[in-house]
């Protein structure tokens, strides 16, 4: 009996390694040099135009070969060192879309360190990559087999040979990665429809679940990665143990907010907050702790001053609402306007500074005043009742030029327009 069932396992295993072996050589197949060829020779070209006109090339397999372009494409500026690499190979649209940029992962990279980590939602394979050129061993997880042999595949040409790959869910997975210096996980934010979600609830994997169960797999640390759209404070009691969250902007733009846990939930007496953004020759950080936040007290001002500061995206993400004001010795438009003044321009902010060159009431006269100085603006608003894009349609605007107009609430709760030139961009 035991003969038989140690036979029927070892049957199953020779047949699970037959397919695996047929599921290389048919990848192995889709990267023919006459498909390489066509991708270099077309790389430049609109995708949908060629799978118009097809490929006389039987060799070619043209599906795989758009597939690759439009990564291509994609991974110019998202993703240079794999743009620079011809034999880089890359997902369907979907998985690279919801990548990290070289730039974020490059960062992230920086946050852990150690001689272990493990990737519990490896997908393609970018952060695995940045985290493998700071660890000894890097093990990547992920249910997918295309994107465990691609990101295998790029592994290869990018000479990191410190990578396992294990294909699986993480549930399949964990008990195989035994116990590693650092956890990395980024839930997938998609249902079974495809639909985006952004609660740690809806994603997968529910971490509220799991937690429990995956500190037992790590001596020092989690990290999480996590949609701009989180809600910082709730998800911040649904995951105890977070000494650290960075709030991560590239440009001035939030790409995504990461939460640093301790291994052994030891609780943090305050949380420090970082607020980064990525330009392009440096990374600005902004770092306050919650209970600073909590205890600050800006100034409000009574009309608005000369200069209108607005900090950048990973700041407000993170919620530096009043020590943001009181660390630039600034003064609030209103207690819920996260906008800001002085009379002296502050050329180290993090964020855009403007100069106020007029405040107009925001009524019925709004539109003729405006429309006295411009007839296009870049408008938004702050703490407004209208959008920027209703605010825009009442003034009768066009998009662009040098003028900024901000739609704010001020102190005493009147609503006003405030038309202004950029002095320092996002930084």
């Amino acid at each position: 009996m035991v003969f038989s069932v140690f036979i029927d396992t070892e049957l199953r295993q020779t047949a699970t390694t037959r397919r695996k072996v047929l599921q290389k050589q048919a990848f192995a197949m889709e990267i023919n040099e006459a498909t390489q060829a066509f991708v270099h020779a077309h790389q430049n070209d609109d995708v949908r135009k060629l799978a118009l006109h097809g490929c006389k090339d039987p060799q070619v397999n043209l599906p795989f070969a758009l597939q690759q372009i439009k990564g291509r494409q994609k991974a110019k500026e998202k993703l240079p060192e794999h743009y620079a690499h011809d034999r880089i190979l890359y997902p369907a649209t979907l998985s690279l879309e919801q990548c990290s940029s070289a730039a974020t992962a490059r960062y992230k990279a920086s946050l852990a360190e150690g001689n272990s980590l493990a990737d519990l939602s490896g997908g393609f394979g970018v952060d695995t990559f940045a985290f493998s050129r700071h660890f000894s061993q890097c093990i990547y997880i992920e249910p997918n087999s295309e994107l465990c042999d691609i990101t295998q595949h790029n592994a290869q040409i990018f000479g990191l040979n410190n990578i396992k790959v294990l294909q699986g869910t993480l549930e399949e997975q964990i008990a195989n990665i035994g116990m590693v210096d650092w956890l990395y996980v980024d839930p997938s934010r998609r249902d079974l429809h495809g639909h985006r979600v952004v609660t740690l609830e809806e994603c997968a994997p529910n971490l509220t679940e799991c937690l429990d169960e995956l500190r037992t797999h790590t001596r020092k640390g989690i990290l999480v990665k996590l949609s701009p759209l989180i809600d910082i404070k709730h998800t911040l009691k649904q995951l105890p143990g977070t000494h650290a969250i960075h709030s991560v902007a590239v440009n001035g733009e939030c790409k995504e907010v990461l939460f640093l846990l301790d291994a052994n939930n030891t609780p943090s007496k305050d949380t420090t907050c970082i607020a980064a953004n990525i330009l392009r020759d440096e990374t600005r950080s902004f770092t306050f702790t919650m209970e600073e936040e909590a205890s600050a007290q800006p100034q409000l001002a009574g009309a608005p001053l000369l200069y209108l500061y607005e900090p950048n995206a990973a700041i407000l993400k993170a919620g530096a609402f009043k020590c943001i004001a009181t660390r630039f010795n600034l003064q609030k438009l209103h207690p819920h306007t996260h906008l800001y003044c002085n009379n002296t321009l502050l050329s180290d902010f993090p964020g855009r500074v403007f100069r106020i060159e007029e405040t107009i009431p925001f009524g019925k006269n709004a539109r003729k005043s405006v429309a006295e100085h411009i007839n296009k603006a870049n408008v938004s608003v702050r703490n407004f009742p209208i959008t920027a894009e209703e605010l825009k349609k009442t003034l009768k605007l066009k998009d662009g030029g040098n003028t900024y107009i901000f739609g704010a609430t001020l102190s005493d709760g009147d609503k006003a327009l405030l038309l202004c030139r950029k002095c320092i961009g996002n930084n």
